[in-house]
């Protein structure tokens, strides 16, 4: 029996997406479990944290392995592991070339189809509240957007928020007020950002979505009960569970097969967020 080793950032539980990290969890249960294997999960409040919960791992639990995510540059993780012989899974996106086992997603081209729909609804002035930029996927999905409103001539209307509500709301009310041109959609990289930005946008008096589309990356339950009901990118987080822990399981039964797995390209769930492009009003 075998122990697949996950750690969880404490700031997703007060950013309602907790249920993304639920739902992963899950996924790795039902390919664990039935094969005789354990999922233990740690919350980490840092990197620091994790690397103590790698060597934890490494030197009690005599057969595990380690799930690695939001991999960063120059990011300490994968190299204590190698060091310390624990096996691991990465999750990451497919441009990254690293030979370990891994389950793969792709931030370039779901940014890519996501503002051609935006685009395709008549949304020229898209805004993107980015994720924090030391995060690979990040940097990815702001290269993406970036380079997609280049090739069309859009502007380009960015802010750097921390994943928490709070800076979404913030980043929002900046794009709202300090742009010259303001955005008509705004997509935010995670729900709770998205959740801040749709509540400060409403107290500010725009009407969402008939002045402003909301689009958050990761679906929730927190995006389908929120009033309004908001667009989301569906990631399937059950589904990447699943794939990580037939990745680990292989692992478990030979430390030398390494895989490397691909998720579904996710889709854009469209709810009460998104409209097409409706101006805001002139000035009088």
């Amino acid at each position: 029996m075998g122990t697949i080793c996950i750690a969880i950032p404490d700031s997703v539980w007060s950013a309602h997406s907790e249920q993304f990290y639920t739902q992963v969890l899950h996924g790795l249960e039902d390919i664990a479990v039935p094969r005789g294997h354990g999922v233990l999960s740690r919350v980490a409040r840092d990197v620091d944290e994790e690397l103590d919960a790698l060597r934890r791992w490494a030197e009690q639990l005599p057969e595990a392995v380690a799930v690695l995510k939001d991999l960063r540059e120059d990011d300490a993780r994968p190299l204590l592991a190698d060091r310390l012989g624990l096996p691991y899974v990465v999750i990451c996106d497919e441009r990254d070339r690293r030979r370990s086992s891994r389950v793969t997603v792709d931030n370039v081209g779901t940014m890519r189809r996501l503002l051609q729909d935006l685009l395709d609804l008549g949304h020229r002035a898209i805004g993107h509240v980015g994720g924090p930029p030391d995060l690979r996927h990040s940097r990815w999905r702001r290269e993406a957007y970036e380079a997609f409103s280049g090739e069309h001539a859009l502007p380009s209307l960015t802010a750097v928020g921390d994943y928490g509500r709070l800076s979404g709301a913030e980043c929002t009310q900046r794009m709202l007020l300090g742009e010259a041109e303001p955005p008509t959609v705004i997509v935010y990289d995670n729900d709770a950002m998205a959740i801040g930005g749709c509540e400060r946008a409403l107290e500010l008096g725009v009407q969402v979505p008939d002045e402003l589309s909301v689009v958050a990356w990761d679906d929730s339950p927190a995006c389908r009960t929120h009033a309004p009901e908001l667009a989301a990118i569906d990631r399937s987080p059950h589904q990447l569970g699943v794939l990580l822990g037939q990745v680990a399981a292989t692992l478990l039964r030979d430390p030398q097969n390494a895989q490397s797995i691909a998720q579904d390209p996710p889709r854009l769930v469209r709810r009460e967020t998104l409209s097409p492009r409706r101006a805001l009003p002139s000035a009088p």
